[in-house]
């Protein structure tokens, strides 16, 4: 077999191998996707509701102006403003319509660099009377892009002058007043327009804000009649004050007239008593709880509403403190009766009150003060209307519009009939219809659904929903439609019949959801299941299927080329009984571990029996296997590496023979060299006494040679006393001893028997920054640490060169510093520190074996520390010794 068909058996062995694990990477990359797409959903809904918060707060807090003030022009000055703020827009204005067509920008806020509206008057052709019917319906105007819209040229000349680029026009309507023109329509008074420009850029106007302005626009409208009622109010108070006056005048002119007056006092009261029959009988009838309490709080009139909306009867509360008024409400009744007492009528409140069977009600409470027959103020009347149906209601309304607002799904409206040809029509789309189709709803209005089917669309489906529809059943259906674009989608389209209180079938409501790429998905999935099972069954990797117990629920075929077992012998059995019992507790663990962790995936290795009873070496990943058992199951890849551990094992041995033999050679190499120059020193002073008698004459020259053999014995002498120390240490045969001892008494009588042996040539100050010193260390290879180093600092110290040494101790460490001011170590140096036999390049012919720091790394490696060395050429040196204080 040539090189060529080995790489071709290599490939096709590895590729089938590398496509499992890249799906089954892409497969959790879609679960990832999924689980950040619902963190999205969540996060958008949690800022849709921070934004409705907020309207809600917009919209109470302009009512709450309204209800404050009866100053019409700071009601609209304070709402333009915090809408402008609200939205931010560049401009926000009230375009009031006069009788006559005309109008004008009574209240304006705009950004500075925009030119301002305010105060003109701009002629019936800005607004034609055509238009006002259309807003006076409640149209809205929306522009987002005043250049790319289908806008009117005369509008859009208009609007720019004022820099627009979009706009959003909502209209302020009135109810029918008398004399208007719109009570002959039947239709709301259109007053004004509340306008929102933006001017820097064009802008999408979001649902939101159209019905943020839909409100505001309503609060303006309420603002609007309250202040025409009080100048109404107004009027009739001057008139009535001006007839009493000229009454008064007639009075005091003649007294002929008393007995008139009389009669007509008689006449009066004779009305008062029908009038106050009248009332007691409107009071009765009234659908709204009427009550009245005099200046105690006490109850004086319950209308029977009263009675069946708040449970009391009228003789449980008569003469009673009023059972509606609580802790909690007490304040705001409070500011209403300071408002009563000085003929002050107040402004409506919106209450949760509870009732007798203590359930709570939501009530609208209203108040005006009662009179006595001198016009003193003796009490106040209230109407109190139930409103909790009605907010009940809305709040359903206000939840369904937002659902079918915001919902990703497009919901379609249209007509109950007709079902045949050509269709009922739409009357309504959602956004998501938009954005999912292509076309808007003005274009779809009026229009059947059928415009978004085509040449795939299939027919047989349709025949369905046509029967459907005829029997007014629900249906769900999967087609294929089409978008404005021509483009095709895959969509579910399921169709509900809504009926009308009476029970017949008005609308039809369509839910369209695009399934486009699920349908691609599921293609995807069905023709990735045939080439998973292709290559599962003809890979060499052997892929398993167990249980938490191991039990095997499958296994690939591979598994007979691999391990000799057929298929049919090894389903049922334990997956852990084949195992090597040394491999059996790490290899189950970590197996079953994939059902707590199943993102770990870590391969392992381990023997497993062949069926010939050898042992192979396998290498396994396991992942937790996702289906629709309610089991949890694990999948274990596993690929035989017998061969290539073989082959590791002995490349791995030849490697360490070879290393071994390079540091055999390089040590030998490094050792003779050391003991030559010893030697050669020593036969050079012996050739010089044996050649020379002279020399044996002169006793100072025979005493120097003698001198130089002696030095030259001991540094070979010396030289073996570190290799074999070094030798023990790397055959693990230097002996590690720790045993308590009081470091500071050991490092000071250290220091004083070195410092004796050289006298004062070279001053050692010992410091101690510690006041529990009692460690647990090896005194004799302490001992050795610090020969070492004090030797060496002494060594290339010059005379009088002071030499520091610092014990410092914590919790966990001790540390020795011993310092110099001598020659230095070069960077260059400073790389090779650690290594047998080398030297600095500066050492001259100070005398050193090379040996003095590899031992004493050695000593510190066994107490488990380090050693650091700091050095600057001619500068000095600071070695650092970090020891753990309690060794084992």
């Amino acid at each position: 077999m040539n090189v060529f068909s080995v790489n071709i058996n290599l490939f096709h062995l590895i590729s089938p191998i590398q496509l499992i694990i890249g799906l089954i990477v892409v497969t959790f990359f879609l679960i990832y996707r999924c689980f950040q797409k619902e963190i999205n959903q969540r996060q958008k809904a949690e800022i849709s509701l921070r934004q409705q918060t907020e309207r809600e707060r917009l919209v109470n807090q302009i009512a709450q102006h309204i209800r404050q003030s009866l100053n019409l022009e700071k009601v609209l000055v304070t709402t333009v403003a915090d809408v402008q703020e609200f939205l931010q827009v560049d401009r926000v204005l009230i375009y009031r319509i006069w009788e006559d067509g005309t109008g004008s920008a009574i209240t304006e806020t705009v950004s500075p660099e925009y030119p301002s509206i305010l105060g003109q008057t701009f002629p019936e052709e800005v607004f034609p009377t055509e238009y006002h019917q259309t807003y006076s319906l409640g149209k809205i105007l929306t522009i987002t892009n005043i250049d790319q819209e289908e806008v009117e040229p005369c509008l859009v000349e208009f609007v720019k002058q004022f820099d627009v680029k979009a706009k959003l026009v909502v209209p302020i309507l009135q109810q029918i007043r008398e004399n208007s023109q719109s009570s002959l329509d039947n239709n709301p008074h259109l007053w004004g327009l509340l306008i929102a420009h933006q001017c820097n850029n064009s802008r999408q106007w979001q649902p939101w804000e159209i019905e943020l302005m839909k409100q505001l626009a309503t609060q303006v409208a309420i603002a609007i009649q309250q202040s025409e009622l009080h100048e109404q109010l107004q009027k009739l108070n001057t008139e009535l004050e001006k007839r009493v006056q000229e009454r008064t005048e007639e009075l005091a002119k003649t007294n002929d007239s008393l007995r008139d007056e009389i009669v007509e006092r008689k006449r009066t009261e004779a009305a008062l008593r029908h009038t106050n029959y009248t009332l007691q009988s409107l009071i009765a009838a009234s659908p709204r709880a009427i009550f009245t309490v005099d200046l105690e709080d006490k109850v004086k009139i319950w209308n029977p509403t009263a009675e069946r909306m708040f449970g009391w009867k009228e003789s449980e509360v008569i003469d009673h403190l009023n059972p509606i008024i609580s802790e909690e409400t007490v304040e705001d009744y409070q500011t209403i009766k300071q408002a009563i007492l000085q003929g002050i009528t107040p402004s409506s409140l919106e209450l949760c009150r509870p009732k007798k069977d203590g359930s709570v009600i939501d009530i609208v409470f209203s108040a005006a003060p009662l009179q006595d027959s001198e016009g003193k103020i003796n009490g106040m009347v209230a109407v109190v209307a139930d409103i909790t149906e009605q907010k009940r209601q809305a709040e359903q309304i206000r939840l369904l519009q937002s659902v079918v607002v915001n919902t990703k799904d497009a919901v379609v409206i249209t007509k109950a009939e007709p079902i045949n040809e050509p269709g009922p029509t739409i009357i309504y789309v959602n956004e998501a219809f938009s954005r999912m189709t292509g076309y808007t709803s003005e274009e779809v209005l009026g229009k059947t659904p059928r415009i978004l089917q085509g040449i795939k669309t299939n027919r047989r489906e349709l025949d369905k929903v046509k029967k459907a529809l005829q029997k007014w059943e629900s249906i769900t259906i999967e087609v294929i439609n089409y978008r404005k674009d021509g483009s095709e989608f895959w969509m579910e389209f399921s169709i509900v019949p809504v009926a009308d209180k009476k029970g017949y079938y008005t609308h039809w409501i369509g839910v369209q959801r695009d399934i486009t790429k699920r349908k691609s998905t599921e293609e995807a999935l069905k023709r990735s299941e045939e080439r998973f099972r292709s290559l599962i069954e003809n890979a060499l990797d052997i892929i398993t299927i167990i249980n938490y117990e191991g039990t095997i629920y499958y296994e690939s075929p591979s598994v007979e080329k691999v391990l000799g077992y057929p298929v049919s012998q090894l389903i049922g059995q334990n997956f852990f009984a084949y195992i090597h019992p040394d491999d059996f507790e790490q290899t189950s663990y970590s197996i079953t571990n994939a059902i707590q962790n199943p993102e770990v995936a870590k391969p392992i290795e381990f023997r497993y029996q062949h069926q010939d009873s050898s042992w192979r070496t396998l290498e396994a990943i396991s992942q937790r296997f996702v289906d629709d058992s309610n089991e949890s199951r694990i999948v274990v890849n596993s690929r035989d590496i017998t061969e290539r551990k073989r082959l590791e094992e002995v490349r791995l041995a030849l490697e360490r023979e070879k290393e071994l033999s390079t540091l055999k050679t390089r040590f030998f190499s490094m050792a003779s060299h050391e003991f030559r120059t010893p030697l050669s020193t020593a036969l050079a002073a012996a050739q010089l006494l044996e050649n020379s008698l002279t020399t044996w004459d002169d006793t100072e020259k025979r005493l120097r040679n003698l001198r130089r053999i002696q030095d030259s014995v001991k540094n070979m002498v010396q030289l073996l006393d570190d290799i074999l120390m070094i030798n023990r240490a790397e055959t693990g045969k230097l002996e590690f001893n720790p045993q308590l001892l009081d470091i500071e008494k050991f490092c000071r009588q250290f220091v004083e028997e070195i410092q004796l042996s050289v006298d004062s040539q070279y001053p050692i100050n010992f410091v101690c920054e510690s006041d529990n010193n009692q460690v647990c260390l090896d005194e004799k290879l302490l001992r050795s640490i610090l020969a070492n180093l004090l030797s060496n600092a002494i060594k290339y110290s010059p005379q009088g060169g002071e030499i520091k040494v610092s014990l410092k101790l914590d919790l966990e460490t001790v540390i020795l510093q011993i310092s110099d001011q001598g020659i230095g170590i070069s960077s260059e140096d400073q790389k090779q520190l650690f290594e047998p036999f080398h030297r600095g390049k500066n050492v001259r012919n100070i005398s050193g074996t090379g040996l003095g720091l590899v031992f004493t790394k050695k000593c510190v490696d066994l107490h488990g520390g380090n050693i650091a060395v700091k050095s600057v050429l001619d500068v000095g040196t600071m070695v650092t010794v970090t020891l753990h204080r309690y060794s084992k």
